[in-house]
């Protein structure tokens, strides 16, 4: 998917990093509670037929796997959850055609929900997948401070902050610097930096009282919407020209 050049910095690779390290934390989240209940399945089907026990040993796997993605979030980790997805998606299907085979009735919830599982985790890995040297390479101490910063500016006044703006629906905030401003979504999934003239450019209607911004970030479109009052501040700080410093 084509996306914006600012996203081809130095800097916005890593944040991009840091933000996909929390993304594998909580897919992993998903990961243990889908192990969790594939394990609760399998610990009671088991109990009916020993050919069940393939349910019970990969719903422990996506357990494991959800685990590791918390304590060392990489893409290795996330293929590997998403490759237990398959093979479970794939025992489901297998199980639906003995029973059919059986003369069972096919009940297609049974592979519906595990198909959208294992979509959804191949999908994601599909779209991280050109991060993986970035997400491996940030040091521990430079996501520890990109935190700090974050958690910062999400804590600060916007009424007592005329350079910082927020939207409509307080998903993201902005930090507005000498030429550069700082995006920061509230859940952290999302953080980057773009010039003065990169944001302008993201303005959809300029001629609008309020301002909604579109920025094409390479895992999907960001529009974050801003009322009339952070508009007006939005406004200025691109109408200000940045003042040199004196020598």
């Amino acid at each position: 998917m084509p996306y914006d050049p600012l996203f081809d910095t130095d800097t916005n690779k890593t944040l991009m990093a840091i933000c996909t390290r929390r993304l594998i934390r909580n897919i992993g989240i998903g990961g243990i509670i889908w192990g969790l209940i594939n394990v609760a399945i399998g610990g009671f089907a088991v109990t009916v037929s020993p050919i069940n026990a393939g349910i019970l040993v990969l719903g422990l796997l996506m357990l494991g796997t959800g685990i590791q993605a918390l304590r060392h979030p990489t893409l290795n980790v996330l293929l590997a959850e998403t490759v237990v997805t398959v093979l479970l998606l794939g025992w489901n299907i297998a199980m639906a055609v003995i029973n059919v085979g059986a003369d069972d009735r096919f009940d297609p919830r049974g592979i519906l929900f595990p198909l959208v599982i294992a979509i959804t985790f191949a999908g994601n890995y599909r779209k991280l997948g050109h991060l993986r040297a970035h997400i491996a390479s940030v040091p521990p101490e430079k996501i520890a401070e990109t935190k700090k910063v974050c958690k910062a500016l999400l804590k600060k006044k916007l009424k007592q902050e005329p350079r910082v703006v927020q939207t409509s629906n307080a998903r993201c905030r902005a930090q507005l610097l000498d030429g550069q401003a700082f995006f920061i979504q509230r859940d952290m999934m999302r953080a980057f930096i773009g010039t003065r003239e990169e944001v302008r450019a993201a303005v959809s209607k300029p001629e609008a009282k309020a301002w909604t911004t579109v920025f094409n970030h390479p895992l999907g479109k960001l529009s974050y919407r801003f009322d009339k009052k952070q508009t007006a501040k939005l406004r200025d700080w691109l109408d200000t020209a940045s003042v040199p410093a004196t020598p």
